[in-house]
């Protein structure tokens, strides 16, 4: 009879090994886009090095789930998709990923980045995939883009709130400094006049 703790550290083996086969970590697939991205001449041209991202991310994973073929059991590849903003020297932009598990290894499928340019349309440049990988899952991934872009939007609106109230900021500082100023030279001019006003009154009052 195999004793209960041997029991207990084969079921915990086999759902460590479970976990690293079938679930995804969105976070590996951020850090593993960043690391294609930062060393892509072609985006680091277009956007300037070096690029960084933001806590801003939005993800959903699709698949992956047990089903029956051929009266066997098997696992559907699991899938992300994962969408986050980054930040050149000179330019935005938006980051669309789409990643399978399978086999227990990531599948990059995806990998694009659109970039709003000063005039004409948006640049979307590919790394990994087509237009083609935007229509998966019923465009799963085109949906994603909404709440990331309006979040985009707020933090330049937020940015440039911030610039407006530093600059605002700066403009009192300097009127307190000059007001200041000017109170500290009024006192110094009232200071000399009481103190001519007392050598005038030691004069007269003098023998």
């Amino acid at each position: 009879m195999v004793p209960l703790g041997v029991q207990v550290l084969r079921l915990w083996t086999l759902g460590l090994y479970l976990r690293s086969r079938f679930t995804i970590n969105p976070d590996k697939i951020y850090r593993m886009a960043m690391r294609k991205l930062n060393t892509s001449a072609g985006i680091l041209e277009v956007m300037g090095a070096p690029l960084t991202g933001t806590d801003v991310r939005a993800y959903v994973m699709s698949g992956g789930g047990p089903r029956l073929k051929n009266f066997k059991l098997k696992f559907g590849g699991k899938r992300c998709f994962l969408i986050f903003p980054i930040k050149g020297s000179e330019r935005r932009g938006l980051v669309s990923v789409e990643v399978k598990k399978k086999k227990g290894q990531y599948d990059m499928k995806l990998l694009a980045v659109d970039i709003p340019m000063a005039s004409g349309p948006d640049q979307r440049l590919f790394l990994v995939g087509d237009d083609k990988e935007y229509q998966v899952g019923g465009g799963l991934i085109s949906e994603l883009r909404d709440p990331i872009v309006k979040a985009m939007a707020a933090e330049k609106e937020f940015e440039d709130l911030d610039e407006k109230e530093e600059e605002e900021d700066a403009i009192r500082e300097q009127e307190e400094a000059q007001r200041r100023q000017h109170e500290e030279k009024e006192r110094a001019l009232a200071e000399e006049e009481r103190k001519r006003r007392e050598a005038e009154m030691l004069v007269q009052s003098s023998p």
